[in-house]
């Protein structure tokens, strides 16, 4: 009897080292296995979509008004898991990896600035027979949200915007002041070094990545360094300002930045919504530039709070049109 227990021990102590070793030096498997139950456990399923020289991959979860959330530089469709857990009562939550990221495999894409990737945008509402939607994003995707809203405004129900890129005249964050001085681009991440240093720069208090998953994901940034830097600079240096898109929109829009933004200056915050008609603005307190994931509760639930009294001005303006 004591010798089975012995025996059972020292298998299970065998199987749970070898865990534990497969966890350091081949990362990849275990860490897209935690990706896997982590969308699973937020209502999401992953769904692909091939449209001519694109092959889209698609987070999705929940029922109603479609919500279409879009990602920024260097991150993907996961960004948004720990949000969307609590929209999916209230939305069709739809997260695409946009090309160059994530899982969406591209053919020969031509550019990357923010006009050209609004339209593939657009296109793939279109395969998914999305006529309408709200369509929200963080950093490089609010600046897309909003290049999909000036290119089909009558589509857009409302903008959700985290801290969006692209715009000229705000001032210079910490991260760009960096880059500017000649400094290699934080948001180009080539090894585990410069990982570990943007998520100082995104976040005031980091979410607890175990060393190999951090080892996992820097490395999968790191393989597409040529890529980055080509879609930074179409985005930087050959796009349309964020200013000039936002001009004139009147979408209804939240605009949420987190107060201690060291990657894009919170005061992109009034100069943003100085040029939006119908925007309101959230400010967050000791937060970063990811407030999905730094607090996802209290970022979607302004968000749900912002939609619902949306709809209702929009109710109350077609009835007194009646």
């Amino acid at each position: 009897m004591v010798e089975e227990y012995l025996i059972s021990a020292a298998v299970l102590g065998l199987i749970a080292l070898g865990a534990v070793l497969a966890w350091r030096v081949w990362p990849g498997p275990l860490a897209r296995v935690m990706i896997r139950f982590e969308r699973t456990r937020c209502g999401r399923k992953s769904e692909r979509c091939p449209i001519a020289d694109i092959d889209w991959h698609v987070l999705t979860g929940g029922h109603g008004e479609p919500l279409i959330l879009l990602h920024g530089f260097n991150a993907d469709a996961d960004h948004f898991n720990r949000a969307a857990r609590h929209l999916t009562s209230h939305f069709r939550v739809i997260a695409p990896d946009l090309p160059g990221f994530g899982e969406t495999r591209v053919g020969a894409m031509p550019d990357y600035r923010i006009e050209y990737m609004a339209a593939k945008v657009l296109a793939l509402l279109d395969a998914m027979r999305i006529e309408r939607f709200y369509v929200g994003g963080n950093s490089m995707g609010g600046y897309l949200a909003v290049a999909v809203a000036h290119q089909a405004p009558a589509r857009v129900r409302g903008l959700w915007l985290l801290a969006p890129g692209g715009l000229h005249s705000a001032p210079y964050s910490p991260l760009y002041e960096a880059v500017y001085a000649g400094h290699h681009n934080p948001l180009v991440v080539r090894d585990l070094r410069d990982f570990e240093r943007l998520l100082d720069y995104c976040f005031v208090r980091p979410p607890y990545l175990p060393t190999p998953l951090k080892r996992y994901l820097a490395r999968r940034a790191a393989n597409s360094v040529s890529r980055a830097e080509r879609v930074f600079a179409d985005l930087r240096f050959r796009s349309t300002p964020l200013e000039a898109l936002a001009s004139g929109l009147t979408v209804p829009a939240l605009i949420v930045w987190g107060q201690a933004d060291q990657v894009l200056h919170p005061q992109g915050l009034n100069v943003l919504a100085d040029r939006m008609s119908h925007a309101q603005t959230l400010l967050l307190p000791a937060t970063g530039h990811l407030p999905m994931l730094e607090k996802p509760r209290e970022t979607a639930e302004a968000w749900l709070s912002f939609a619902e009294s949306s709809a209702r001005q929009q109710v109350s303006l077609q009835d007194a049109s009646v």
